[in-house]
This record gives C-alpha cells, sequence and structure tokens, in this order.
C-alpha cells in the first residue's frame, strides 16, 4: 500500500466516524427534544383536568383564630 492510499484511508475513517458520532448525537437530541415534549403535554393535560381557579380574594388572608 502506498503512503498516499493510506492517507486516504485514514481520512475516510476520521470521517465516517465523525459522522456515526454526528448522528448519535443528533438521535440523543431528538429523543430529549421528545420526552420535554411529553412532559409539556402532560402538564398542559393535568392543568387542564384541574378545574376551576379560585375566585377572586380567596386565599389572600390566613385565619389565625381558635
Amino acid at each position: 500500500m502506498d503512503p498516499v492510499s493510506v492517507t486516504t484511508a485514514v481520512q475516510m475513517l476520521g470521517a465516517a466516524q465523525n459522522q456515526q458520532i454526528g448522528v448519535a448525537i443528533a438521535r440523543q437530541q431528538f429523543t430529549s427534544d421528545k420526552a420535554v415534549a411529553g412532559l409539556v403535554a402532560e402538564g398542559a393535560q393535568n392543568a387542564a383536568n384541574a378545574g376551576p381557579p379560585a375566585p377572586p380574594g380567596q386565599g389572600l388572608s390566613v385565619d389565625l383564630r381558635v
């Protein structure tokens, strides 16, 4: 094998490895984005099922009489 073909082979292997790393990072990012979207949707669903808000003024004072 001549030195030029060895250099070319090493460069191709390096490029392939960089591509594999890039694909793995993109998959991980996609998975995290999907998980966050699921949590946001779950929070929105829980908020929708929580019931009506408290009437105005409720919870602003505390009765300490016993």
